[in-house]
């Protein structure tokens, strides 16, 4: 069904440039950092990158990864008109932001990028009282939020 809704065609137009965009990093990574595809792993070894490095191409990931979730959530607005979801999706955006602050500028321990699944232990048991560490825990109140609302409705 075509709409003839302009801001919802524009959002949706974006999401799609910024999943390309988003995608493209990926492939870069994958050929340029990893060295050829690391079947079932390089997805996860992906966010460690975008979380946890601070070089060109890890940030430009985490800018399309954003603001694709951000035109994602303008579009899902305009087809639902839900205020709720509008604020419960921004809010996972700036959860991801959050915690990409967090992984890039103030994570302190040696980061072990080449375990898949180490941006998720991070983000589930790191638990210091350091004043970095205020926006991993306001990351996971924005996630929770989303969640919670994404479930509740």
């Amino acid at each position: 069904m075509i709409s003839n809704d302009l801001v919802s065609n524009i959002s949706s137009f974006m999401l799609l440039f910024f999943l390309i965009l988003w995608g493209g990093c990926f492939f870069i990574f994958v050929y340029r950092y990893l060295g050829g595809p690391k079947v079932g792993k390089d997805s996860l070894l992906y966010f460690n990158y975008i979380f946890f490095k601070r070089d060109a191409l890890s940030n430009y990931a985490l800018v399309f990864l954003v603001l694709g979730y951000i035109a994602a959530a303008i579009a899902e607005y305009r087809r639902e008109a839900n205020n709720l979801f509008l604020i419960s999706n921004l809010c996972g955006g700036i959860s991801f932001v959050l915690f990409a602050i967090y992984g890039k500028f103030f994570h302190q321990r040696l980061t072990d990028d080449e375990k898949p699944f180490y941006f998720i232990k991070v983000f589930l048991t790191k638990a210091d009282l350091s004043f970095g560490s205020i926006f991993l825990w306001l990351s996971r109140i924005a996630y929770v939020t989303w969640l919670i609302v994404f479930i509740g409705n």
